[in-house]
């Protein structure tokens, strides 16, 4: 306390003149009316500006949360989509309304690990069994391939992606309507290839790939890439196609994973025609 006292001696002078300076700017400004409305400004700019800056922070501290509201919206929307229905109504059809069937349901989740320079690379995400998530899941980025679900634990997945010497899937050429298979060849994240494309199919820079719908993972006509090159050789009747892959594999960050209602049906039925009439063509 003895300080405090000492200092409050020492700088008395300067204390008074600062207490006469903040009456005579209150007089100031209670009887002149510009004074009083600049200062009225320059406090609303300050604090204005002192608000703009905290909801700034809050934004930016909540963008995590909002893109999980964004993820979840967008599986939402996508179920509603009719390639994820099938029509069962097979006795009318002389009325406007269909009767449809759910094919296809969507979740979401966040990638938790993803590696891209290997030969095998694996996403690893943030929801398991315990979530719904179960292995053969189809996932997507934005709405384009990413790679299907492979392993499932009770609280994660591992997905493989199209980053991956042994991924394959039948994709579709959109402009011509003709099938061809995706692979992963060239070991760039961002270039996938399109094999078994006959000679005669029209193909040329620019033109999108999408997903065919044949594989039980995928709905038809998700977004896969864009052809970047097209290679001809005399010696065979396939061309070779280089495509810059629609999904931004250095970006993921969110993912939905597809649910196939009907993959049990699907393969029970496929199994069956197997043990009954064999695989070898006749």
């Amino acid at each position: 306390m003895k300080n405090v006292f000492a200092l409050i001696k020492r700088l008395h002078v300067f204390l008074l003149f600062l207490a006469l300076q903040v009456v005579a700017l209150i007089m100031v400004f209670e009887s002149m009316f510009y004074h009083r409305a600049t200062m009225l400004n320059a406090a609303s700019d300050a604090v204005g500006n002192v608000y703009k800056q905290r909801a700034w922070l809050s934004e930016y501290l909540r963008l995590g949360e909002i893109n999980d509201q964004l993820s979840l919206q967008n599986s939402l929307l996508r179920t509603q989509l009719e390639n994820n229905y099938i029509n069962i109504d097979t006795v009318t059809h002389n009325v406007n309304d269909t009767l449809l069937l759910q094919r296809y349901r969507y979740h979401t989740a966040k990638v938790v690990n993803n590696s891209l320079n290997r030969e095998s690379n694996y996403i690893t995400l943030d929801k398991g069994w315990s979530s719904g998530i179960t292995d053969q899941m189809g996932v997507i980025s934005n709405g384009a391939l990413v790679g299907f679900v492979v392993n499932v634990s009770e609280h994660f997945s591992v997905a493989m992606p199209i980053l991956h010497r042994s991924f394959q899937t039948s994709v579709r050429m959109k402009r011509s309507m003709d099938l061809g298979q995706l692979q992963w060849l060239t070991g760039d994240p961002d270039i996938a290839n399109v094999e078994d494309l006959p000679k005669h199919v029209l193909v040329a820079v620019g033109d999108t790939v999408v997903t065919s719908g044949f594989s039980k993972y995928f709905p038809p006509n998700l977004p896969v890439g864009y052809v970047t090159e097209v290679t001809d050789n005399a010696d065979e009747n396939e061309f070779h196609i280089k495509i810059r892959l629609a999904a931004e594999f250095r970006k993921l960050s969110h993912v939905e994973l597809i649910e196939n209602l009907m993959i049990t049906e699907q393969q029970q039925l496929e199994q069956q025609a197997e043990e009954r009439y064999g695989t070898d063509d006749h």
